[in-house]
């Protein structure tokens, strides 16, 4: 069933097209960001924080939020970044939307907490 959830997910974020006409690429998002956010809950980030993406041997992009105290991976499906990652042990799914100047913002969600109210804004440095 989560296969199937996860498949279907996949399926309808690649059907959009990038804003710009070019579809967006693992390769394009590879840079230095300053973070901000929200928490689950809702209640802001205490401030910006440094996120580095580079692309794993895999071909799929590494995030590292933090100096590496937070790791993910994402993968770039049409014009939305799917990153899954994890932080103090729990498991956590987001969609950036990539927006045409280099920025990308969205939502996840992280195992177990109860607010879904988890936002990001990412500005390329």
């Amino acid at each position: 069933m989560r296969i199937a959830l996860v498949s279907a997910l996949l399926l309808a974020i690649g059907s959009s097209a990038h804003a710009q006409g070019a579809p967006a690429t693992n390769a394009g998002l590879i840079g230095n960001y300053v973070v901000t956010g929200t928490e689950t809950n809702g209640k802001k980030y205490d401030g910006p924080g440094p996120l580095v993406v580079t692309m794993d041997k895999n071909g799929a992009l590494e995030l590292k939020w933090d100096g590496g105290r937070y790791v993910g991976i994402g993968q770039v499906v049409g014009d939305k970044l799917v990153v899954a990652s994890s932080a103090e042990g729990r498991t956590i799914i987001g969609i950036m939307n990539i927006k045409g100047d280099g920025s990308l913002e969205g939502r996840y969600w992280r195992r177990t907490d109860p607010g879904t109210g988890g936002t990001e804004v990412w500005k390329k440095r």
